[in-house]
């Protein structure tokens, strides 16, 4: 279980490199999948932001992952109220019970998500953009939930073919585990 002063620091917002160091070294619950679609659609709006930062200089400004309003992330945003709960409940799990009341309000969402886009995002090299865009260009016709679902199942794919001593990027109950 994680400590409180971890979990206070991952939600209070100690940095970005400082709650980074925390997470990789402490063992962390283990969240199902659908809580961690919950999650990760709760943070789709600043995740596009992130990858849209990241993929400035490699793509368009036309590019889907780039876009900072319109119909497209309008349909995130609305999907990342909805799924923000149960998301809520995921971070409650992992940081523990105590911890929880601190998620219960407006700030929270936020600074969470600027805390978890950049685990999500570690990694992602300009080089990767194309191939992101295309993904992201292929999934929009999809409702925002499934799409979430789809980046859960590709972040279990990628995470499974990681060494033991890398970290994963969420922690993905295995199944049989919670």
């Amino acid at each position: 279980m994680i400590k409180i002063s971890a979990a206070l620091m991952l939600v209070l917002g100690a940095g970005a490199a400082s709650a980074q160091s925390v997470v990789a070294t402490v063992t962390l619950p283990c969240v199902t999948p659908p809580e961690a679609e919950a999650l990760v659609a709760a943070v789709v709006p600043e995740l596009i932001g992130d990858v849209g930062r990241i993929c400035a200089a490699s793509l368009p400004e036309t590019a889907l992952v780039r876009q900072a309003s319109g119909p497209f992330i309008t349909r995130y945003r609305a999907e990342a109220d909805l799924a923000w709960p149960r998301g809520r409940a995921a971070i409650a799990k992992i940081t523990g019970p105590e911890i929880a009341s601190l998620l219960n309000n407006d700030a929270a969402r936020p600074l969470l998500a600027s805390l978890i886009t950049p685990a999500l995002t570690r990694g992602l090299q300009p080089v990767d953009c194309a191939a992101i865009e295309r993904i992201v260009v292929l999934a929009q016709p999809l409702p925002p939930r499934n799409t979430a679902a789809l980046f859960v199942s590709i972040i279990q794919l990628v995470d499974a073919k990681r060494t033991a001593s890398a970290k994963p990027r969420l922690p993905i109950c295995q199944p049989g585990a919670r």
